[in-house]
Formats: structure tokens, C-alpha cells, sequence
């Protein structure tokens, strides 16, 4: 009978010992808990950001990517904000309209830009500030000017500008002709963009190098050294001499003009090879000395066709119609086209004869047409009767890219039994799909 108490005295000392044991589980599991906690803290103060672990170079190359939020990141951190005043490519592109009040900030800049090459944005005229930058003209590699060009010019107009190597300059119409001649000294000039300038041939010819003999070569924007030429705007008449604007390195020409034929036949490119056209152009007949078995641009092998930005008619008539240009660049071999000039390029003449216009560029290898979409499929019609024409008469099979546009409405899904992609696929040494997802149903 003794061994009774004696048990259930056991028991009572073992569920003690074990609530003790629960309590001091529990109390350690909170301590652990609160551990983690300080060593969370710990790390967080004391972590150092992987950013921060690069060297002060990379990080600054870093920075180049996002120069425009400097003044956000300079307040990040001491170092930071070190690195970036520290790194003269953070400084090196200028905008006047920025600092219309602060001429000592813009100081400040080009003194922190140091001695690297300048891209300068000129969009309203400031005199005092254009003095202050055109102290460091030596130094400028790219040159925009995006209002008041009269006025800027008349300032700038005898700088010597050794290192320029872009300029692009916004003329409005009814100041063409009040522009004063460039005596600009720009020896490294390969890139030359002229917008909206009107019917003033002396423009062209005060920028480019027109052999006039009241200039010398030197006083005028150097010709000699320009690779790449883009004249966007309208120009009507180019009544000069034949062959008289020559460009010995150019090798891109951009052309969104009424009547590009007219500088066609004035200009001369030995080096030209890639010609992108848009803008109005209202057709005319090929000139004489374009029509014979060899041409001044039979070394241009890349050409654009693209779609203008104006309206798509002026008096009933299209504005651009690319036919006439295509026996001018016979030796085309790489043709990119807006959908929209499939018709014309692919089909015969409307007076019925003659040859399809494409049919001139006989060492065609690729053609990419843009902007397909749903709607341009009937345009196709003429392009599938070219190509099986090409295919039956044993032809040089091309490759051809398609391209949808994301600006592009009506994205068409084409399908694999489509008259079009069979046609092609047979007749096509490759067929590209760019964007323009396939269906097998």
C-alpha cells in the first residue's frame, strides 16, 4: 500500500520538472528569437551595398549610364556624390536652355567636363551664356541647334570648331535667306543634318561646299570629310550645274525633300553606299545621264524606302513615288520599303509598259517591307505574281524579311495555308517573320 504514494509522489515531481522544462524551452525559444533580431540589426548597419563594393571607375561608368539623375544621385551617399562630380563624361553635354539663369552653374559644369569632347544643344538664343560655352568651342564633338539659328550662327559663324563631328541645325522657311555664310573652321565634320530649310539653294551650297568662287574651301563647312548628310524638309528648286556638290568620303544620304532627282543630279558621292528616302516626291521622268549602262551611284547598295511623315496626297498626287528612283540606283542589293510602296514598286508602270520598277535593281539579294499588317495583304497580290515570275524564269531566289511594326494597327496573323507564305516560302531563298506571329489553322 506504500508504493502508491510513493508513485503518485514520483509523478507529481516529474510534472513539475517538466513544466519547468517547458518554461525554460519557451524562454530560450524567445531568446533565440530576439537574437536573430539584434544580429538582423547588426547586419543591416554594418552591410555594405554590392554597388559600393566597385572600384570608383566602374562605379562612375556605372553612373554614365544615368547622367541625367546626377542631381539625385548625388545625395545618396558622400562617395557618391564624390565619383560623380569626379567624372568629366557626367558633364559633358550642354544645354543651354537649362541654365538661363545660372550662367555660373553652366561654368561650373564645363570646368567639371574638363577637356573631353562636348554635345551642345542650342534651342533659344542667350548671349551670354553662348559666349560662355563658345570659350570651350574647340572641344565640341556634336552641335545642335534647335532655334534661332540666324542669331547663333551670326555668333558662331567664324569659330574654329576642329573637333566637331556632328551638326544638325533647324532652319525655319522665312529665315533661309537671311542666314549668314559659315566661315566655321571644321576640319573632323562627318555628320551633317539641315531640318526644315525651304527653297534657297544657298543654304545647301553655303553648308556644303558649292564651288563658288568667292569662297575658298576652308571658309565653308569642310565637304571633304563629311561621311553621312541628311536634308529633311522642302526644297523646290536646285537650278545649278550638273555634278558641282561633291562629297568625296559620304557614304549615308538621307533625303526628305520634294524633288530629290535635281540634287541627285548635282551631287557627286563616289563613296556613297547607303540612301534612305521619305518625305514628298512627286514623279518625274529619269534624267539622261542616269539612264545609261553605268551610273555616279552604281556603289550605292543599301536603300530605304520609307513612309513620309506628311500628308499622303497633294493635289491627287502621292507623294512619294519611288519609281523613278529605282533605275537610278541600279546596283541596289538590300532594299527596305514601307508596305505601303508595294504596289508601286511591284507592278508595271500605269501606262502599261516599261519594266516593273524593282525589276532595275538586278543584283537584288534582300528585301524587308515594314509595317505589315492585316490590311496590306491585297497590296501583296503584285509582290506574289513578282516573285512567281522570278521563280519560273529560273531567277536568283532572295531572302525576305516581313516585318510588324509596334506603332503598326491590324497586326496580321499569318497563316501557314495562305496563298502569300506558300508563294513565298517557294519562291524566297528565306522567309522572315519579325514580329508577325504564324498559324498552322
Amino acid at each position: 500500500m506504500n508504493d502508491l504514494p510513493n508513485a503518485r509522489a514520483e509523478l507529481a515531481r516529474l510534472q513539475s520538472r517538466e513544466s519547468e522544462l517547458v518554461k525554460e524551452l519557451t524562454d530560450m525559444r524567445k531568446a533565440v528569437a530576439a537574437q536573430k533580431v539584434v544580429i538582423d540589426e547588426l547586419v543591416k548597419a554594418s552591410a555594405v551595398q554590392h554597388i559600393d563594393c566597385l572600384p570608383s571607375n566602374l562605379l562612375a561608368e556605372t553612373f554614365l549610364y544615368i547622367k541625367d539623375e546626377w542631381h539625385i544621385l548625388v545625395s545618396v551617399s558622400r562617395r557618391w556624390r564624390a565619383v560623380i562630380i569626379d567624372t568629366p563624361g557626367i558633364w559633358s553635354e550642354i544645354n543651354l536652355d537649362l541654365y538661363r539663369s545660372a550662367p555660373t552653374r553652366l561654368s561650373l559644369h564645363l570646368e567639371r567636363s574638363r577637356q573631353i569632347p562636348l554635345t551642345v544643344v542650342l534651342g533659344s538664343y542667350h548671349r551670354d551664356l553662348l559666349d560662355i560655352v563658345m570659350l570651350h568651342a574647340n572641344r565640341f564633338h556634336t552641335l545642335r541647334i534647335d532655334g534661332h539659328a540666324s542669331q547663333i550662327l551670326s555668333r558662331i559663324c567664324r569659330a574654329r570648331l576642329p573637333s566637331l563631328q556632328y551638326l544638325a541645325v533647324s532652319i525655319p522657311d522665312d529665315l533661309v535667306d537671311l542666314l549668314p555664310v559659315v566661315h566655321s573652321f571644321v576640319p573632323a565634320l562627318k555628320r551633317l543634318e539641315l531640318r526644315r530649310f525651304s527653297s534657297a539653294s544657298s543654304v545647301v551650297y553655303g553648308y556644303l561646299g558649292y564651288n563658288n568662287p568667292r569662297w575658298t574651301p576652308p571658309q565653308i563647312i569642310a565637304a571633304e570629310s563629311l561621311e553621312e548628310l541628311s536634308l529633311k524638309g522642302f526644297t523646290f528648286d536646285w537650278d545649278s550645274q550638273q555634278d558641282s556638290v561633291q562629297f568625296p568620303l559620304l557614304r549615308r544620304l538621307t533625303l526628305d525633300i520634294t524633288c530629290p532627282i535635281p540634287f541627285l543630279e548635282v551631287l557627286v558621292a563616289p563613296k556613297l553606299t547607303h540612301v534612305y528616302f521619305t518625305g514628298g516626291y512627286c514623279g518625274e521622268a529619269v534624267p539622261r545621264e542616269f539612264s545609261g549602262t553605268c551610273s555616279k551611284f552604281d556603289n550605292v547598295t543599301h536603300i530605304t524606302f520609307a513612309l513620309s511623315h506628311l500628308e499622303h496626297a497633294v493635289n491627287g498626287q502621292p507623294l512619294f513615288s519611288p519609281q523613278s528612283l529605282c533605275p537610278i540606283f541600279r546596283r541596289t542589293r538590300y532594299a527596305d520599303i514601307h508596305v505601303e510602296y508595294v504596289p508601286m514598286l511591284f507592278s508595271l508602270p500605269l501606262a502599261g509598259h516599261g519594266q516593273i520598277p524593282v525589276d532595275h535593281w538586278t543584283c537584288l539579294e534582300s528585301l524587308s517591307i515594314r509595317s505589315f499588317t492585316f490590311s496590306s495583304l491585297d497590296a501583296f497580290e503584285d509582290l506574289v505574281a513578282w516573285f512567281t515570275q522570278r521563280r519560273d524564269s529560273d531567277q536568283r531566289k532572295l531572302h525576305l524579311k516581313l516585318i510588324h511594326e509596334d506603332q503598326a494597327n491590324n497586326l496580321v496573323t499569318l497563316n501557314t495555308s495562305h496563298t502569300l507564305y506558300q508563294t513565298l516560302q517557294e519562291c524566297c531563298a528565306s522567309v522572315v517573320l519579325d514580329g508577325v506571329p504564324l498559324s498552322a489553322y
